[in-house]
C-alpha cells in the first residue's frame, strides 16, 4: 500500500470554508477534505434484533456482522427479555422472582465472533415490580405503567444480572440502556419514566450499583422516541452531577424533527448516540426494498453525522420473517425482511446503502471537515483513521453527477469506490489511481463510499475476541467450513423443469436474486484476474439472459457466474446445457463448474476450501474451450463426464457455475472485447 498521509499533519483550514452550501441548482463546488480538521471519533453503526432477531441463519449474520463478506455492522442493540414467568396476559404470578432473560442471545453470539460490540436495553421492568404487574406500557384499564420506587435498587440488580448471564454465555455487554423510551406510552413491552424519576434511579441506584459490579459497562440513557423530548431529559440529568457522572452516553430516537445542530451532549463531554430509526407508517404501510428508503435514510444518517455529530448511528430491526408481520401497518421495519412477492427475507437496498457507512467507518474513525453540499442532491461526508480515508458521497437526484474530490493535507493514493444504487449493492468498482484530487460520476440514487485501502481483505481496527481462538464466524474462521451452504443437505435442481437451474424468467431485481427461495437460488457476478482485465454482468429482463461484457488481456482472464445460495447435487443427471450468443473475438471460452471442496472460506456463501492450504483451491472441474460465441443463439450441451476430475462427490457438491474467458493464445499486449449473453442453464438426464 501507497504511504498515504506523509502531509498527514498539515494545518487545518477553518471550517466555515469548508461548510458552503449549494444556494442554487447552478452551484457546483469542489468537495475539499481537509485532512487534519477533525470532528467526532465514531463508535459504530448497527442495528436491533429486538423482537424479531433473534434466530437468524450463519449467512444472515455474515450478511449483517461480518465486515468482509457483509455490511460490518460493528454495533447490535439487544434486548433484556422479561423474565420467564411472564404470563400470557403480560402479569408475572404473585411472588415472583424476577430474573431476566436473553432472548437474543444467539444472534448476540454471532455478532461477537465476527467482531461486533454488544450493548442491552430494557425495554420494561419486571411486571411483578410495576404498579399494574403487567408488562406493557399500556393496556385495557390501564393508561400508564411505571416502575414503583420501591424497586428502583431490585431493577439496578436486576439490570447488573443480565449483563453477568450474557457474560456467562461469551458475550460481554458494552452499555445498558435501562428504559427504551420513557417518554412514550406503549401498547407493548414498556414503561414511562418521567426526566426526574429517571434521573433519580441512575444517580441513586443504578449508577453506584453498575460501577460497582460491573464498572466498565456504560450507562446509555434516555433513549426517548422524540427528538425534542431528549433535552428534557438530559437537562435535568446533566444539572445532577452524580447521576450525570455515570452516564458516558446520551441516547435518542430521532422520530420527529427537530433542531439537529443540537450539542448540548458534546459540550459536557458526553458521546451522542442515535440508537434507534425507522421508516414504519403507522398509516398504513408496505415494505420498501428500493433505493428511495435507502435514500431516505442516507440522508437522516448525514443530518445526525453531520449536522448534530453524533458518535453512533442504529436502525431499527436488523431482521424480520414474513411470519412477523401481523397487520398492514409497520411492515418496513429491517434491514433484511420479506416483501408482498416473497415468502423468504432478502438485503433491502438500505441495508446495502447502511453498509457504506458501517463496512467502512469503523469504531474510532474521526469524522472530518468536507464540503457536505457541493451541489443540489449531493451530501458529502468523510473519515478517517490514522492511515485510512472513507469518503461517502449520497446524490439523491434522478440524474448523474460528476463530482470532484480534493484532498488537503494528503494524497489519496489508490481509491475504491464502493456503489450502492438501483444497479449496485454495496459493489467495488475499479480502482482509481489519484494524487491530490479525482473525479466520480455518482450514479443517480446513489450512495458512493470511496476507501483507500482494499476492504476485501483488511477491516480497519476489527478485533476478534480471543475467545473464539481470533477467528470470526466468516472470512476469518479456521474451523468454520460452510456460510449457509450444508451439502449434507443438497437440494436438486428443479427451477421450472427437473434439472432447471435458472432462464431468468425467475429473476427477482428487488433482490439480486434467481430461482426458487424454497429450492436452488442464488445471485450473478462477474470477476477479473490480475492483468487489467474487466468484466461486468447484469440480467436483461426483458431478454431474460445474462448480458456479461468486458475486456480480456493477453495472458490474463475474466469471467461471469451463477453463485448458488443452496448446495446442489445434480447426481442424477449426466450433462449440462445453456445457450450462448454474442461474441468473444479470440479469447477462448470456458464452464466451469464450482464445487463446495474447492471454494474458498473467504468467498460469499463460503465455501469449504482453505486458502493456504498446500493444494491451493479454484481448482473447479472446468472443460476447457467449451464453445465458440457466435450471433446466432448456439444451445451448449456436455457431459458431465468430460469436466476434468469429475466424480460422484463432486456431482453432491455443486455450489456454482462460472464462464471464464481466458486471454491465454492473444499476441501479447492485445486483448480480447466480450460482449455475450447467456441463458437458458439446467441439467439434463
Amino acid at each position: 500500500m501507497k504511504s498515504l498521509w506523509h502531509l498527514a499533519l498539515a494545518a487545518a483550514i477553518p471550517a466555515g470554508l469548508v461548510a458552503c452550501k449549494a444556494s442554487s441548482d447552478e452551484q457546483h463546488l469542489d468537495v475539499t477534505i481537509t485532512w487534519s480538521a477533525a470532528n467526532q471519533t465514531i463508535d459504530g453503526f448497527g442495528a436491533s434484533s429486538a423482537f424479531f432477531g433473534g434466530n437468524i441463519t450463519d449467512d444472515q449474520a455474515d450478511q449483517l456482522f461480518d465486515a468482509k463478506k457483509g455490511i460490518g455492522l460493528s454495533l447490535l442493540r439487544t434486548m433484556i427479555g422479561v423474565p420467564d414467568d411472564t404470563q400470557d396476559d403480560g402479569s408475572e404470578p404473585d411472588g415472583a422472582q424476577p430474573i431476566a432473560t436473553a432472548p437474543e442471545l444467539a444472534t448476540a453470539q454471532q455478532a461477537v465472533v465476527r467482531g461486533a460490540k454488544v450493548w442491552a436495553t430494557a425495554w420494561t421492568p419486571p411486571p411483578i415490580w410495576k404498579v399494574t404487574n403487567n408488562k406493557n406500557g399500556s393496556g385495557d384499564g390501564y393508561s400508564s405503567n411505571k416502575l414503583k420506587t420501591s424497586h428502583y435498587q431490585d431493577y439496578a440488580q436486576y439490570l447488573a444480572d443480565f449483563v453477568d448471564l450474557m457474560d456467562k454465555a461469551g458475550v460481554s455487554i458494552v452499555g445498558v440502556s435501562p428504559a427504551n423510551e420513557p417518554d412514550y406510552t406503549a401498547t407493548w413491552d414498556g414503561a414511562q419514566w418521567t426526566p426526574d424519576e429517571l434521573t433519580t434511579f441512575i444517580g441513586q441506584n443504578m449508577g453506584p450499583w453498575f460501577a460497582e459490579h460491573c464498572p466498565s459497562v456504560k450507562i446509555i440513557t434516555p433513549d426517548t422516541a422524540s427528538w425534542p423530548a431528549c433535552d428534557q431529559y438530559v437537562t435535568p440529568l446533566l444539572a445532577d452531577s452524580t447521576a450525570s457522572g455515570y452516564v458516558p452516553v446520551i441516547a435518542t430516537h430521532p422520530y420527529s424533527a427537530g433542531n439537529w445542530a443540537y450539542d448540548k451532549p458534546k459540550q459536557n463531554g458526553k458521546s451522542f448516540w442515535e440508537t434507534e430509526w425507522s421508516q414504519e407508517n403507522m398509516k398504513g404501510d408496505t415494505p420498501d426494498p428500493s433505493m428511495t428508503s435507502a435514500i431516505g435514510m442516507a440522508k437522516q444518517i448525514h443530518d445526525n453525522m453531520v449536522t448534530t455529530g453524533m458518535n453512533a448511528w442504529s436502525w431499527w430491526a436488523i431482521y424480520i420473517t414474513k411470519d412477523g408481520f401481523d397487520d398492514n401497518v409497520r411492515l418496513n421495519p429491517a434491514l433484511i425482511q420479506p416483501d408482498k412477492s416473497m415468502g423468504d427475507p432478502f438485503m433491502f437496498k438500505r441495508g446495502f446503502a447502511f453498509g457504506n457507512w458501517s463496512k467502512f467507518v469503523r469504531p474510532g474513525f474521526q469524522r472530518i471537515d468536507a464540503t457536505d453540499n457541493p451541489t443540489a442532491n449531493v451530501l458529502v461526508e468523510a473519515y478517517r483513521d490514522s492511515t485510512h480515508l472513507a469518503v461517502i458521497a449520497i446524490n439523491a437526484g434522478t440524474s448523474t453527477v460528476t463530482q470532484k474530490f480534493v484532498l488537503d493535507g494528503g494524497t489519496f493514493g489508490t481509491i475504491t469506490p464502493w456503489v450502492t444504487s438501483p444497479d449496485d449493492s454495496l459493489a467495488s468498482k475499479s480502482t482509481i489511481d489519484a494524487s491530490d484530487s479525482f473525479s466520480y460520476d455518482l450514479p443517480a440514487s446513489s450512495v458512493v463510499t470511496f476507501v483507500s485501502w482494499d476492504a476485501s481483505k483488511e477491516t480497519p481496527g476489527l478485533v476478534i475476541p480471543v475467545s473464539t481462538g481470533g477467528q470470526d464466524g466468516g472470512a476469518d474462521s479456521s474451523t468454520k467450513t460452510s456460510n449457509g451452504l450444508d451439502c449434507s443437505a443438497a437440494v436438486v435442481p428443479s427451477n421450472g423443469e427437473s434439472g432447471g437451474v435458472t432462464d431468468f424468467t425467475d429473476w427477482k431485481g428487488s433482490s439480486g436474486k434467481w430461482g426458487d427461495l424454497q429450492g436452488l437460488n442464488g445471485n450473478i457476478y462477474a470477476y477479473q484476474g490480475p492483468n487489467g482485465s474487466s468484466m461486468k454482468a447484469n440480467v436483461d429482463t426483458s431478454a431474460k439472459d445474462m448480458h456479461v461484457t468486458g475486456s480480456v488481456a493477453s495472458g490474463d482472464y475474466a469471467g461471469a457466474g451463477l453463485a448458488f445460495l443452496e448446495c446442489a447435487t445434480v447426481s442424477s443427471f449426466s450433462e449440462v446445457q445453456f445457450t450462448l450468443a454474442g461474441s468473444a473475438g479470440k479469447c477462448d471460452l470456458e464452464l466451469q463448474i464450482k464445487t463446495f471442496d474447492q471454494q474458498p472460506i473467504s468467498q460469499t456463501p463460503a465455501g469449504g476450501c482453505y486458502q493456504d492450504a498446500s493444494a491451493g483451491c479454484y481448482n473447479f472441474p472446468v472443460v476447457k474451450r467449451i464453445a465458440v460465441p457466435s450471433s446466432d443463439a448456439t444451445t451448449v450441451v456436455r457431459p458431465l463426464a468430460d469436466f476434468s476430475s469429475w466424480s460422484d462427490a463432486n456431482a453432491a457438491q455443486v455450489v456454482g457455475l462460472q464462464w471464464q474467458f481466458t486471454g491465454s493464445n492473444l499476441d501479447q499486449g492485445s486483448s480480447c472485447d466480450v460482449d455475450v449473453t447467456i441463458t437458458d442453464i439446467k441439467f439434463l438426464p
